[in-house]
């Protein structure tokens, strides 16, 4: 694989911005999420778009991505690399033993040393991912046994973050403390049709023409449940309304974020003949009051 594979399979190029990024991403993971797509193919093309984001969507990452291909990325020079399993970072006190004996400082193999790193790879729905849960995960720390933590995942995480546990990972060597554990979220795409960007909630809302055209008050869905909208008579398609405060909560900082609710005016596609009628009515009061009169019709 060469250092331009990942941003092949988001479909952008090595300049794309952030935003780009996630954008093509968020679209992606849509498209071949298992549990929206049953198409041979799906679940392993899903695979691919998650492992390119958790690079291309870390600025560090992309950084070595970008100069050393996948390796650098994951910062391994060896190890077994992955989620969920062990050898996911690099014993760098190794290399320094290496080192040490080329440079004539000695190796001393009885010396303690730190234990390696482990990453767990924790799948949350949309929900959880905004709302946070508490739960129990299993995972092997290399030493034979299986070992069973109770996490608290805060409210707001996002696919590709993490979150360190110490001292949680594999035993350290000659008595060296034990090395940490990695917890990377991966959160599914929401049923309910919620997209995030941060802390922002974005909703795609249907209305009828004629809710459009004359105005009404409407029930919309939020992550906190359904609320009241008043839709202003002559409200067009892609028009944008914002609800404060009724986004996910900011990781890093105190309240929520917003919720935009983008409408899309529905034109219906079969009528009965009340409704033809009354149509016919509005288009002939329309060409009425739209037409100029000629000299004659004034006389």
């Amino acid at each position: 694989m060469n250092n331009t594979e990942y941003y092949d399979r988001l479909g952008v190029s090595k300049n794309a911005s952030q935003d780009e990024i996630k954008k093509a991403y968020r679209k992606l993971s849509k498209k071949y999420h298992p549990d929206l797509n049953h198409e041979p193919g799906a679940e392993e093309k899903y695979k691919e778009v998650q492992e390119a984001f958790e690079t291309l969507g870390d600025e560090q990452k992309r950084a070595q991505y970008d100069q050393f291909g996948p390796n650098g990325a994951q910062g391994g020079f060896g190890g077994q690399g992955g989620f969920g399993g062990q050898g996911g970072f690099s014993d760098f006190s190794d290399l320094g033993d290496i080192f040490s004996q080329m440079f004539g400082g000695g190796f001393d193999p009885n010396r303690p040393r730190k234990g390696q790193d482990l990453q767990y790879r924790m799948n949350l729905t949309f929900e959880e991912a905004v709302f946070g849960k508490e739960t129990t995960i299993k995972f092997n720390r290399g030493d034979g046994k299986q070992h069973e933590i109770k996490v608290t995942v805060p409210a707001g995480v996002e696919t590709g973050q993490q979150m360190r546990l110490s001292g949680q990972g594999e035993s350290g060597v000659n008595g060296g403390p034990q090395g940490d554990l990695f917890v990377v979220f991966q959160v599914s795409p929401s049923k309910d049709g919620f997209e995030r960007d941060g802390a922002d909630v974005y909703l795609e809302q249907k209305i009828s023409f004629v809710t459009a055209a004359l105005g009404d008050e409407i029930q919309v869905k939020t992550v906190h449940g359904e609320v009241k909208l008043r839709i202003p008579a002559g409200t067009q398609t892609g028009k944008r309304f914002r609800l404060s405060g009724k986004g996910a909560p900011r990781l890093r900082g105190n309240g929520h974020g917003d919720q935009f609710v983008i409408v899309t005016v529905e034109v219906p596609t079969r009528l009965n003949k009340d409704q033809k009628k009354a149509l016919e009515a509005f288009k002939e009061a329309t060409d009425g009051t739209t037409k100029k009169k000629s000299f004659f019709d004034k006389l």
